[in-house]
């Protein structure tokens, strides 16, 4: 029977990176993956980092820094202080050592934390973090890597945003670096630690196979049992110890009453099933609370629109597109509740209870365009100036396009009439959309003006959509680990052999959300891991 000194039961950016740190010490290590792609949920994002001490911050920039930043930005909530302040500075360690590796990971420049640039420890710029690579790099495992349907690959992110180049030009460049295999967003990031981890170091890997159980032997884990697509079953055993690396749980069947939403759809790969909180809690780990929940918002556009490799609806992320000029998202009521073009703000007020109606006061919700955002805008896999399938509703006149959706037609009239002149100004005296730097830079329009973000909704036909809230990946409950990332039970002790790292391990240490920083928190812990496993002896 196989026998390594690691076991990583997940083939996305946790359990590459650790296995990376383990192969580099000499041990002998396996990828074991659900899916037929590698990659995970890290593949479908954004691909971003956010991470304190660039080597070439000007000005320096410090874990103390970076550590005063989100306590900030989780507000007045309950975290583990020492854990963050540790996985802080095991990021920038961790980074250093991936550097080593060969992976390049290029500053997004002009970039100041998101959404909150004038907090105390923000930098102007310099946390934001990618990577780009060529696809040929990754050899034969190139046709493994988990495509993402949410982000198009082959601009980083500075050129993607670039206002200098015309719309023409950004697509000339896309054609030229899809041509090239240029892989970048979180495929490039992905494709990054596959390299690091599968080619440069070799490490064996298995698709198609997901664990049913944690073996254990004498007290400690050390295999895991899974099973191929076709029903057979096989064991791999661990020397030294198993990570959890699977992700969070949105596509499990307890996903939207776990997260106490009133609904809720995973937008990542539908392999990220909660297999670690059965496989943790039968060893006796705890499940606990972290920050969340997290979400976004998006809808299902096309029937062919599918996971690869799978039947599964894909449901397009449209948090970018609730930026652009020319729409708004209204509740049935037909009223706006909150920035369009920050979703994280915006989820605040999905959550509102209306005791006296009993029901939830902002959901169902719509997003609301009209025919120049259709002639001058994507909308999730549908370019620019394509015609709308039958899902989308048109009408055009707003008072029919309220009778189609089932939303209140004079509340509706007067909210675009206002939203429409406050827009031609460039302002939102209401919710404030367009004012964070972050957001007019990442989801709005630099060539419109006065305000990227704002436009009139004024040119019939007018469109709706119902949307669907999305998880991102970032659950509210998860396992607990140490600083080591080693798995603990209820009282506190660690399950000898048992690692986890991830959208697997709730964020006791952070209960709020910024950009990048869960791929961080990802990886960083997954290097703890890597040195622990390698330093037992």
């Amino acid at each position: 029977m196989p026998e390594y000194d690691l076991v990583c039961v997940g083939g996305g950016l946790g359990g590459l990176a650790a296995a990376a740190v383990a192969a580099s010490s000499g041990l002998r290590v396996l990828v074991i993956e659900a899916s037929q792609y590698l990659g995970g949920g890290g593949a479908y994002s954004g691909g971003l980092l956010w991470a304190p001490g660039a080597p070439d911050d000007d000005p320096p920039d410090s874990v103390d820094a970076a550590d005063a930043y989100l306590r900030y930005a989780q507000g007045e909530r309950n975290s583990d202080d020492n854990l963050r302040r540790k996985i802080l500075t095991s990021a920038q360690e961790a980074l250093g050592f991936y550097r080593s590796l060969g992976i390049d990971f290029e500053v997004v420049p002009g970039n100041p934390d998101v959404y909150y640039p004038d907090a105390p420890g923000s930098m102007p710029s310099g946390r934001m973090l990618e990577c780009a690579i060529e696809g040929t790099r990754l050899r034969r495992l190139r046709s493994h890597l988990s495509p993402s349907p949410h982000y198009r690959t082959g601009l980083r992110h500075r050129e993607l945003f670039d206002s200098t180049r015309t719309p023409q030009q950004i697509e000339a460049l896309f054609a030229e670096r899809q041509r090239d295999d240029f892989l970048t967003m979180g495929t490039g990031l992905a494709a990054a630690f596959v390299r690091a981890a599968l080619v440069q170091q070799d490490v064996d890997w298995v698709l198609g196979h997901r664990v049913q159980r944690l073996i254990e032997r004498s007290g400690r884990v050390s295999g895991v049992r899974a099973v191929d697509p076709g029903g057979h079953e096989s064991e791999f055993f661990a020397r030294r110890g198993v990570l959890l690396a699977t992700g969070g749980y949105g596509w499990a069947d307890f996903a939207a009453d776990l997260e106490g939403l009133p609904d809720f759809v995973e937008a990542g790969p539908p392999s990220i099933r909660g297999d670690h909180l059965g496989l943790a809690e039968a060893a006796g780990a705890a499940v606990v609370r972290g920050g969340g929940p997290q979400f976004s918002m998006g809808a299902h556009l096309q029937s062919k629109d599918v996971h690869s490799g799978t039947g599964a609806h894909l449901y397009s992320q449209l948090f970018d597109v609730m930026g652009l000029p020319h729409t708004m998202v209204v509740n049935r009521a037909g009223h706006r509740f909150g920035d369009e073009s920050y979703y994280v703000g915006i989820n605040s007020a999905l959550l509102r209870w209306d005791p006296a109606c009993r029901r939830w006061e902002n959901f169902p919700c719509y997003l609301l365009f009209d025919e120049q955002f259709r002639k001058n805008y994507r909308l999730g896999t549908l370019p620019a100036g394509a015609a709308y399938p039958d899902t989308i509703a048109r009408a055009d006149t707003l008072e029919a396009l309220a009778a189609t959706v089932g939303i209140d037609a004079d509340a509706l009239a007067q909210t675009v009439s206002d939203f429409n002149a406050n827009a031609d100004l460039g302002i939102d005296p209401v919710y404030d959309r367009g004012s964070k730097a972050f957001v007019r830079r990442r989801y709005g329009d630099a060539r419109h003006q006065p305000n990227p973000n704002l436009g009139a909704v004024a040119e019939p036909p007018f469109y709706a959509l119902p949307l669907r809230l999305l998880g991102i990946g970032v659950c509210t409950f998860g396992l607990q680990t140490d600083a080591d990332a080693r798995v603990l039970r209820r009282d506190g002790t660690p399950i000898p052999g048992l690692f986890a790292t991830g959208n697997a391990v709730a964020t006791t240490e952070f209960r709020g959300y910024v950009t990048g920083y869960a791929n961080t928190r990802n990886i960083a812990m997954a290097y703890r891991a890597g040195c622990a496993v390698s330093a037992d002896s």
